[in-house]
């Protein structure tokens, strides 16, 4: 099996070991999956369709579907680049409570001595299970995520191998049958609640019909709640985000909010209590404080009209966050000042406002206009347009090394790509690069916390005066014209006046928080002329941070949901994509490709050529972020890779396993004896290399022509290696651990420094 590689070779080697839902994945990668062959409604994989895939990716990775009877234990180790917490040492401390895992068979790309791993387990058919067992700690499931598997190549060139359940590495596969069984304790730990019926209680079935009592909205979003009541992570913190949801819904006049409040408690109750140790009465308690706590939340004056009996147009336009604000304001002001309410009859401009100047290379429109504004229905002056005074914006902000912008100001741009991609970090970037410029930056967030977001702009050197003096952060969860929005709402677009950058993290949030479904063209435009297009009239580049389609067919082109948002974006689209691993101690590549242009001022700047797949999209910028130092974030903005990316062999020219290089130099300069080539790939087998031999002999090849490894014929006339100078990563500076002298002697002068000081 040491010689077998690619998917064409492992696929009937897996369907004939009982792994019939086996799939291609691209070539050293993990990502995408075949569209229609995963979750819970995949197709079947055929052997006419594993013929066709073999045909037209043989080298491909290969993917094994979890089939019914069987759960995986995806074991994360601290290391990892997107790991929050150990999940060996916690599964370690697990075990305590609930017993030993058995040893079983698992898979890994890491090596035979890392904790990092895979553990197949079989277990009984047609339960459900939880998505995670605990931190670090996921469970690939049937209809849920699939296993990369041996002989596939992990992105940093080592082969993933099974190992079995003694820990040693094998030449052959396992069958389901060889599994070990999960002990019952396990399987009650990581199960979730049977769904008991009960005619007596209020709780609604997944199919529930269209209540009277409850509006549009209000339906809407509590069959998505019942429909995935764990869909934020836990039950607990679905249904405080729901309650609270909801109370929002009851004081904007929604009807019938607080009824889908009283029937998501018994469901609550009921699926949260056996995995409470008070059982009933402590989750009634869990419930009583979630709902307290969301109700001391409200304030204001509630709506006695249901958004949902308005017309979209009436519940949607401008006026509706300028009224009400107003007439809570004039309330106000003819207790304080009876005689300006009376002369004006409009509330008066607040004292110490500045009046808004027309914004540079952009709308000349001021968001006063729009806060006080009775119709968003008004020709607008054409007179500055047509003499050629008032020009389209130009893209000013984030800059890339040679100064070109990559953001509109005074129009919305976006950001899209799929989870963990780098969409929010390069917000980040575009936000510390004006935060370090003195400029204002508005961060609507409904993803992340302020902890994170701060956290991050120190690593990338802004100044915690700059961010205190100019970074304006809002965590909301209301839309902005519910009441107890509103006075946010109108402090952010007083922010907006000066702001040069606004970000919205997380659109599709915002529209649930709206009540606003991301599938509708109409509620999208809708919400696109009522909060984005308020904050770019003031002047600021407003970029939105979006999810990618489903459809693999339309996927980068334009974000989640609806065409409607591609559409609307009035700078630039583009798509993100993370080339390279971002993350502490690594220096990671986030390449962003523009979509669509709408001013066509960045595009002329792009890379010549459009991908491969025929998406017409076009490399703007790749992004360089070195990590390697713990108190700071190096980031280059770079032009792109001009580089036709069907140039392939150019890649494969390129590619170089520094990891390995180093393991073999190392191995030689330990080695009593000079080993010859099959000698030296036999010992990187035994040391737990998963690389497999064409990588193994690129990475020989590398240190014999950088004069790292000399080489002589030896017995039999092999060839034989001895070490000549050591090879380091972290002195090559093409590999992504390598870290400059000048860097490493700066550090030593400061600790010897600090030493001195103490």
């Amino acid at each position: 099996m040491t010689d077998i590689y690619g998917y064409a070779a492992a696929s009937p080697l897996y369907r004939a070991a009982g792994w019939m839902q086996v799939i291609p994945l691209p070539e050293g990668r993990k990502t995408p999956p075949p569209s229609g062959f995963t979750g819970r409604s995949r197709k079947p994989v055929t052997d006419e369709q594993v013929q066709v895939w073999s045909q037209a990716t043989p080298n491909a990775n290969t993917g094994i579907v979890i089939p019914e009877g069987v759960l995986v234990l995806d074991i994360d180790a601290e290391q990892g680049h997107r790991v929050k917490a150990d999940g060996a040492k916690g599964i370690s401390e697990l075990s305590q409570e609930l017993g030993a895992l058995p040893a079983t068979w698992s898979s890994t790309s890491h090596g035979i001595d890392s904790p990092a791993r895979h553990l197949f387990y079989k277990v009984p058919e047609g339960l459900a299970w939880k998505g995670g067992a605990i931190e670090g700690v996921d469970i690939l499931q049937p209809g849920h995520r699939y296993s990369v598997v041996w002989p596939s190549i992990h992105p940093s060139g080592e082969m993933y191998c099974w190992y079995t359940p003694s820990g040693a590495f094998s030449g052959t596969l396992p069958h389901i049958g060889d599994l070990a069984t999960l002990p019952w304790k396990w399987v009650d730990y990581l199960r979730k609640p049977d769904r008991v019926s009960n005619s007596t209680t209020l709780t609604p079935s997944y199919s529930r019909e269209y209540d009277d009592r409850m509006c549009k909205a209000v339906n809407t979003f509590l069959n998505k709640t019942l429909a995935n009541p764990a869909s934020k992570g836990s039950r607990h913190d679905t249904t405080l985000q729901a309650v609270w949801a909801l109370v929002n819904f009851a004081q904007e006049g929604h009807r019938g909010a607080l009824d889908a409040i009283s029937q998501l408690k018994p469901r609550f109750i009921q699926e949260v209590a056996p995995d409470r140790q008070g059982k009933e009465r402590e989750a009634a308690r869990e419930w009583a404080s979630i709902l307290s706590g969301a109700m001391e939340k409200v304030n204001g004056i509630q709506s006695h009209t249901d958004p949902c009996e308005q017309s979209k147009i009436e519940r949607m336009t401008p006026g509706e966050f300028n009224e009400p604000t107003q007439n809570a304001a004039a309330s106000q002001m003819e207790e304080s000042h009876p005689e300006a309410v009376q002369n004006t009859g409009t509330m008066p401009v607040q004292a110490g406002s500045t009046p808004v100047a027309p914004v540079q290379n952009g709308s000349m429109e001021s968001h006063e206009a729009n806060k006080t504004a009775s119709s968003s229905w008004q020709f607008e002056d054409l007179t500055q347009l047509a003499s050629g005074i008032e020009l389209p914006p130009t893209p000013t902000v984030f800059q890339r090394e040679d100064g070109q912008g990559l953001f509109y100001r005074g129009a919305v741009n976006d950001l899209h790509g799929e989870p963990g991609c780098g969409k929010s970090m390069l917000a980040q970037i575009a936000t510390a690069q004006e935060l370090k410029a003195d400029r204002d930056v508005i961060y609507i967030d409904y993803e992340d916390s302020a902890r994170n977001v701060v956290k991050r702009l120190l690593l990338l050197g802004v100044t915690g005066e700059q961010i205190v003096a100019h970074f304006h952060y809002v965590r909301p969860s209301a839309k902005p014209s519910s009441p107890t929005s509103l006075d946010g709402w109108r402090e952010t677009l007083d922010y907006a006046d000066t702001a040069t950058l606004a970000i919205i993290d997380g659109v599709t949030s915002c529209l649930a928080y709206a009540g606003l479904d991301s599938n509708s063209g109409d509620d999208i435009a809708a919400w696109y002329n009522t909060m984005p297009r308020l904050i770019s009239a003031c002047g600021p580049a407003v970029v939105l941070i979006d999810h990618v389609v489903k459809s693999k067919d339309n996927r980068g082109r334009y974000a989640g949901g609806s065409m409607q948002k591609l559409a609307l974006i009035d700078g630039i689209s583009y798509s993100v994509n993370m080339t390279k691993p971002v993350g502490k101690g690594v220096r990671g590549t986030i390449v962003i490709k523009s979509g669509k242009d709408r001013i066509s001022e960045i595009k002329e700047h792009c890379a010549v050529s459009w991908s491969s797949n025929g998406s017409h999209l076009r490399e703007a910028a790749r992004i360089e972020i070195n990590s390697t130092d713990p108190k700071l974030m190096r980031v280059t903005i770079a032009r792109p890779n001009m580089m036709p990316s069907e140039d392939r062999q150019a890649k494969r020219d390129d590619f170089r396993p520094t990891g390995l290089m180093e393991r073999i130099s190392r191995m030689l300069e330990d080695s009593l004896e000079e080993p010859n080539q099959s000698e030296l790939f036999k010992a990187l087998k035994e040391d737990g290399s998963g690389a497999r031999t064409a990588v193994m002999s690129k990475a020989v090849s590398l240190l014999l022509q950088e004069g790292f490894v000399s080489n002589r014929s030896g017995r039999n006339n092999r060839s034989i290696f001895k070490s000549v100078r050591p090879y380091r990563q972290i002195d090559d500076p093409k590999s992504d651990a390598y870290v400059d002298r000048m860097s490493r002697e700066e550090a030593s002068e400061l600790d010897d420094e600090n030493h001195l000081e103490i």
